[in-house]
């Protein structure tokens, strides 16, 4: 058994509290939520009130998702950065060595999830639990692992608080689903299940451009204006932009109001929404930092009416909402109201985290930032804007996402840096794990013009079922890239659920190793997508395989999940776009990827003999197709918008009115159907 031990220093209770030094020990209940009765304790330095062992059962391997932060070692992570790390005992996370991918990513402090395979084959989620008086993270301290809490400031604490939630499964998806179920029900935070919320259909379900990754903070009015009109040209059908950080009323990196730097901007916001068309670019976003700007609120800020509720903190000179919920809703709903009142239609709101860091060592962050997370929750569900978070990956932020529908799950994509993206992309599919239970994950957007990735990143963002949006100096986008993600109004074809890693691909080193990670995600009709990705730094060319035992998996990442999907009496149909062929799937289907590329496959049942494969000249051709009638003889299908189709018939060759089938071999036949918007009820007769 491993165990992790109480650490608790009497000289920070008020009281004579007298601790339970006894393990917290995960017993056989299928799952648990722990809590504890917690007499006035005052914080220690670091901010925590307890700090307790847990038992944890023998387990063959193990994922522990930590956050990378530059400081190694430092306290409190920022950014983007909650990863997976693969273990086979807790030695191998004390002296974990990153990779050359990961570069430094050596931190293996403030865990916020872990998921174990039991040596029965079951497995085990844990989750460090948050409310509104602590936050409870994993530590790796003498070859033990350890759950500390606190409220990371000064203030008492007492009353009952959560320490963490655990739960069994037969899948890393059931066992992770019946711990977020708890997590709802836990009365402890905001957080609401994903299938209660709605996708931000508009703007995030349509084809985007924003412009950080080339411009970063160099932009203005000409620089936005121009990137519209060229856009406007391209053959991508876009629909929205968003305008990222570099436009704020700043100094030194402090917020002075949420309007624009007038150098910049000089005639406000309106000849930006001017640009709006509804036919092309319909929709602008905004983006805003969560405590103000990077360094908070300046204290000769010119918000008067917010100066009430705006309250110095331990860092030097800066200023933030005071802790109440008066102070958050104020601070907040000025924010959301300007980003209205202006014109915009959605908003990225980001460095929730940092904004954590900066109230460390006041009264009461934990609960500071749960006043300010339900703030903005609400301001931007009340005033109807789509709500991103970015930089809020971390427990304290994730599990109060009670109205909004979208996280990025990765860090920014870097043109730059190739063995920083394929981080990132292994990163968010891991990730889709846990944050597929409250929201759908942002891949963040990547270029089209760099030849190095382009080809992983796009398959990454396609079956990802999150935005798709680009980044390229508006001359240079190659708009061939991105025509196969959406219709011809922009609309994008998605995925049923977030795309997340099949489980062996959680417990594998993809970087260090030569392993070739492997996702899986649901579509209509029941047909399957697996990307496979050879990230491997060897260089080298990697084999890999799926089988029919891996297609099941996809129907548990739905919600509401209603299980594994069943194996179709029939059988299954492998498609291969790269190829334009389909085979049956009798055992295993073998590939060769190619180092740093992705390879995209789709499994579909085959029913009476059938298989409707969609619109070939799409990333996700079977998204386009919702069955309508199956029999024998003929089948009825909608088709979302009409385009070049493929169909597989076991036997003979199909009959469309208006249109003819041409062989491609092995039952697949193809029509080249006008692209024409709108949908469309076919029927295909044999």
């Amino acid at each position: 058994m491993i165990k992790l031990y109480v650490v608790i220093a009497f000289s920070f209770f008020l009281t004579a509290f007298k601790p339970v030094l006894a393990a917290i020990k995960i017993t056989d209940a299928k799952r648990q939520l722990i809590e504890v009765n917690l007499p006035t304790t005052i914080p220690n330095q670091e901010g925590m009130v307890l700090s307790q062992e847990i038992d944890l059962p023998d387990f063959k391997q193990g994922v522990y998702y930590r956050p990378f932060t530059r400081e190694g070692r430092g306290f409190i992570a920022r950014g983007n950065r909650v990863e997976a790390v693969a273990f086979n005992n807790i030695r191998e996370l004390v002296n974990y060595q990153p990779s050359q991918t990961r570069d430094a990513h050596i931190n293996v402090q403030q865990g916020q999830f872990m998921l174990l395979e039991l040596l029965d084959g079951r497995y085990l989620a844990v989750l460090p639990m948050t409310s509104d008086k602590v936050y409870g993270q994993f530590f790796i301290e003498q070859n033990k692992v350890i759950i500390k809490t606190g409220n990371f400031g000064s203030q008492a604490v007492s009353g009952k608080i959560p320490l963490l939630i655990w739960a069994y499964g037969d899948s890393p998806y059931a066992a992770t689903e019946a711990v977020w179920q708890q997590v709802f029900a836990s009365g402890y935070v905001a957080a609401e299940p994903r299938e209660f919320k709605n996708y931000p259909q508009e703007p995030y379900g349509y084809l985007g451009w924003c412009s950080w990754e080339h411009y970063k903070t160099k932009i203005s009015q000409t620089v936005i204006t121009d990137a519209f009109k060229t856009l406007e040209k391209s053959d991508a059908p876009f629909r929205w932009v968003m305008v990222d950080d570099g436009y704020l009323d700043q100094k030194r990196g402090q917020l002075l109001s949420f309007g624009v730097d007038k150098k910049k901007f000089p005639n406000g916001w309106q000849p930006i929404m001017d640009l709006k068309k509804s036919e092309t670019i319909k929709w602008v976003g905004i983006w805003r930092n969560f405590g103000g700007y990077m360094n908070g609120v300046s204290p000769e800020h010119t918000m008067q009416d917010l100066k009430p509720y705006l309250t110095p903190v331990k860092r030097a000179n800066t200023v933030l909402p005071d802790g109440t919920a008066e102070g958050a809703k104020a601070f907040y709903d000025k924010m959301i109201a300007d980003t209205k009142n202006n014109g915009f239609d959605f908003i990225k709101v980001d460095f929730h985290t940092h904004t954590f860091d900066l109230y460390k060592g006041s009264l009461d962050p934990v609960g500071a930032m749960r006043q300010n997370n339900e703030a903005l929750e609400n301001a931007t569900h009340k005033m109807n804007v789509p709500l991103l978070n970015c930089i809020a990956q971390p427990n304290i932020n994730s599990l109060q996402t009670k109205y909004s529908a979208l996280t990025r799950s990765s860090p920014d994509y870097n043109q730059k840096d190739k063995n920083k993206n394929k981080s990132n992309t292994y990163q968010s599919f891991a990730n889709h794990l846990w944050m597929n239970q409250t929201v759908w994950g942002d891949l963040d957007m990547f270029h089209t013009h760099d030849k190095r990735d382009v080809q992983p990143m796009a398959i990454a963002r396609a079956i990802s079922g999150g935005p798709v949006y680009i980044s390229d100096e508006p001359s240079k986008v190659k708009s061939d890239v991105l025509i196969p993600f959406a219709y011809e109004d922009g609309k994008l074809l998605r995925t049923s659920a977030p795309a997340t890693l099949l489980p062996e691909s959680f417990f594998i080193h993809p970087f260090r190793d030569d392993n070739v990670f492997r996702v899986i995600a649901p579509m209509n009709n029941n047909v399957a997508a697996i990307a496979l990705f050879n990230f491997a730094e060897s260089g080298k060319t990697l084999s890999s395989q799926f089988s029919a035992k891996d297609y099941p998996y996809a129907g548990e990442l739905l919600k509401p999940n209603n299980g594994p999907w069943s194996l179709p009496d029939e059988g299954l149909l492998v498609y291969d776009p790269q190829s334009k062929s389909v085979s049956g799937l009798a055992s295993v289907h073998s590939t060769q990827i190619d180092n740093f590329s992705a390879k995209l496959f789709f499994l579909y049942p085959k029913n009476k003999g059938w298989a409707v494969i969609g619109r070939s000249d799409k990333y996700l051709p079977g998204a386009a197709v919702s069955i309508n009638e199956i029999t024998q003889k003929r089948i009825t299908f909608y088709l979302e918008e009409s385009g070049p189709l493929l169909v597989w018939s076991e036997s003979g060759t199909p009959i469309m009115n208006d249109a003819k089938f041409t062989s491609l071999g092995g039952g697949l036949y193809q029509a080249e159907l006008d692209i024409r918007p709108g949908r469309q009820l076919l029927t295909i007769t044999r």
